[in-house]
């Protein structure tokens, strides 16, 4: 907002945002005005519970029924008090309410056994159940001339359209898992499961995933086991598939939609079915290795290849079907990689305990297949190129190429490398520059000293890159009459000769790679102190028999240099974003 704005008028109401007397068009408002004259009530009431029952009939044989639900009752009101210079002292109600609850029932049949004491198996089958129900309701009326009266019922006019909402999802499995270990040294495992969806077509619903891996235990080997600095060293590989669900409920179905037409009331088809809609397809790779030496150094390396298939997207129709896009399985993509993590500990004694780690992971994505047979695909309006080969996530813009000092416009690179003073979409190309960082991880360090505990977690990104949508608006000279400009427009060009980044009014601003911004970080996560009273002052209570007090601080600091307000919001566009807070937390464990 512009700094000169009023907060109070002088008889100690809140101002609206606008100077005295002067209303200009468009601005924003006061923040305490819209928060006195706009109220949120939100209330919410969840049931989360589980419960189950175990028989054990013979020696190693256990059948277990565990049900669970998951549920919440949610209610909201939003109303905007009538306001002269706002609404014209026509407020409005919003009555909202929904609720959903969610029933798991897990059965499964459990057997271990031993054959000649070195050969240990673990067998088990089950079936699993979800169950998924949401009712929801909204309605709207305005008209409100008076502030005492804001009951949805006292709103003369009812805004259309009322919106209602049911739906019901269904899940249901089986699954078999076999675990074998010979002399813990050599260790297989393989498990299967059909999966069952109701959100998929009617051909397609049931899909078989599987999963075998092995295990090697190299330090119970004997030509390792009188190694003295090497405490444990693993070979692990393992490869399987899973299926994704992420979708919304109806997807599949035709849906029949209702209108006027003519003055009638009218249905007709708004979506069109897919009966042959089914899962997406993960199918994953797995080798790595795991050590611990010198009773303090703890290393794990595991590297991967995932393949995604029959991706779920909604893709483009010709319009000649009557509908413009639909959702289908189309496509495939790579990611492979590397996970690497480590731990040391520094001090390990009866008082004081102190270690550190850190993991990192590179992750190399790949699109190698599209739909339709397609090599490409631009998502309209998204600064998003699918391309055969390519990088999912790769920002595509038109590349920017400056200011040219002579005259104060705006240059850009055609798609032959030439610099031209006319912006085209047209000239839209790849920038090199990932929305999805290759490079992530982490570092932490624990610390005791009796009964005092110290933790701290970072985590960083390298190689992300984003939009700053905000300095389209915050830079731009078109803007200046209705909101704070940043201090970057100082050096707006203004003579022949000047370097600067900031055009010469005239030369609108685009959406082009010049508001492509580094978004790698560095941020410190959580930062936790604690500490335990000592029992010998506990156990004087007669009643308690643990008391722990612990602070807990969150986002305290990051370095990036990103210009918005947080790097680590995920879209490729940033603006009304809202970033991550600082929390400070405090409290007490107490155990009777």
């Amino acid at each position: 907002m512009s700094p000169y704005e009023i907060i109070d008028n002088p008889d100690g109401s809140i101002s609206y945002g606008k100077r005295l007397n002067y209303i200009p068009k468009g601005g924003l408002y006061n923040p305490l005005y819209l928060l006195e004259n706009q109220i949120d009530e939100r209330t919410k009431v969840s049931l989360n519970g589980n419960t189950f029952i175990q028989l054990n009939p013979v020696e190693g044989l256990t059948v277990r029924a565990a049900q669970a639900v998951d549920a919440y009752d949610f209610r909201y009101t939003g109303k905007e008090l009538p306001m002269a210079d706002r609404n014209n002292n026509s407020g409005n109600v919003r009555e909202q309410f929904s609720r959903y609850s969610q029933f798991t029932f897990t059965n499964t049949v459990e057997y271990k056994f031993k054959v000649a004491e070195d050969h240990h198996f673990t067998t088990l089958i089950g079936q699993e159940a979800i169950l998924s129900h949401q009712k929801g309701f909204a309605s709207n009326t305005k008209g409100h001339s008076d502030p005492r009266l804001m009951l949805i019922t006292a709103g003369p006019v009812v805004e259309a359209p009322t919106a209602m909402s049911n739906w019901d999802d269904t899940y249901n499995s089986f699954f078999a898992n076999v675990n074998y270990d010979y002399d813990e040294r050599y260790f297989f495992d393989g498990s299967i499961r059909t999966d069952g969806s109701s959100l998929f077509g009617r051909n397609n619903r049931y899909a078989v995933f599987f999963a075998l891996g092995g295990m090697w235990n190299l330090k119970n080997e004997e030509f390792l086991k009188d190694v003295s600095f090497l405490d444990d060293l693993r070979l692990k590989v393992n490869y399987g598939t899973v299926g994704n669900s992420g979708i919304d409920s109806y997807l599949s179905l035709g849906l029949v939609g209702n209108g006027v037409y003519n003055g009638e009331t009218s249905f007709g088809l708004t979506r069109p079915s897919n009966d042959d809609l089914t899962w997406e397809v993960l199918k994953s790779t797995n080798v790595g290795v795991s050590t611990r030496l010198f009773n303090r150094l703890s290393v794990e390396v595991e590297f991967y290849n995932k393949l995604t298939t029959n991706m779920l997207m909604s893709i483009p129709y010709s319009y000649t079907t009557g509908f413009g896009s639909g959702w289908g399985n189309v496509g495939s993509m790579r990611n492979r990689g590397i996970d690497i993590d480590v731990k040391y500990d520094l001090i390990t004694n009866k008082d004081l305990q102190w270690s550190v780690g850190a993991n990192v992971n590179y992750n190399k994505n790949t699109i190698t297949e599209l739909f339709g047979g397609r090599d490409e695909y631009i998502v309209a309006n998204t600064g998003i190129k699918y391309q055969k080969g390519g990088t999912y996530g790769e920002l595509y813009y038109v590349k920017w190429a400056g200011v040219d000092p002579e005259d104060g416009y705006q240059m850009w690179y055609d798609l032959d490398g030439n610099k031209t003073k006319t912006y085209s979409d047209s000239y839209a190309q790849f920038t090199g520059k990932q929305r999805y960082a290759p490079w992530s991880g982490g570092f932490n360090t624990q610390f005791s000293w009796k009964n005092f505990s110290l933790s701290a977690d970072f985590s960083w990104v390298l190689g992300k890159y984003t939009i700053n949508n905000d300095r389209y608006f915050f830079e731009n000279p078109n803007f200046a009459g209705s909101m704070n400009q940043s201090t970057a427009l100082l050096n707006m060009w203004t003579e022949p000769g000047q370097i600067t980044n900031i055009a010469r009014p005239e030369s609108s601003l685009q959406f082009d790679s010049h508001l492509i911004e580094n978004a790698s970080f560095l941020r410190l996560k959580n930062l936790s102190v604690g500490y335990t009273i000592p029992k010998n002052i506990v156990s004087k209570t007669k009643i308690l028999s643990n008391i722990r007090l612990f602070a807990i601080a969150r986002n305290l600091f990051t370095v990036t240099k990103y210009t918005g307000y947080d790097p680590e919001v995920d879209s490729n566009l940033q603006l009304g974003n809202y970033p991550n807070t600082r929390q400070f937390s405090f409290g007490g464990e107490i155990t009777f």
